[in-house]
């Protein structure tokens, strides 16, 4: 019997550990990773305005600090958006696309 299993049959709480697996938020394959993304110079606006021409957004554009990610509701238009926008310049620097897991990005 695993931990979680035995913390659910105690009807204790999971504070502190990570909870029960369960659905993802959003599809695999949706999430594309913005590398060497000029953030200091680039508002999430403006990414959205690049990447919504591949497909719908998910959710607004993430940016961090020198990365980004933008969600699609589709794995077609993460895949779009790769080949389409891969080495396009935003905020004077070529950025550089993968496709991302669906992991939580801290802070999100």
């Amino acid at each position: 019997i695993s931990e979680v299993e035995r913390g659910r049959q105690a009807g204790g709480d999971f504070v502190g550990r990570m909870p029960p697996p369960g659905p993802a938020k959003h599809p695999p394959n949706c999430r594309v990773f913005i590398g060497n993304l000029a953030t200091e110079k680039t508002t999430s606006q403006e990414v959205a305005e690049i990447f919504q021409r591949f497909g719908r957004l998910a959710e607004p554009p993430l940016l961090r600090r020198s990365f980004g990610f933008v969600q699609f509701e589709t794995p077609e238009a993460a895949q779009a958006a790769i080949r389409g926008a891969q080495g396009h310049m935003i905020g004077g620097l070529t950025i550089d696309l993968t496709l991302s897991d669906n992991r939580p990005v801290r802070g999100e």
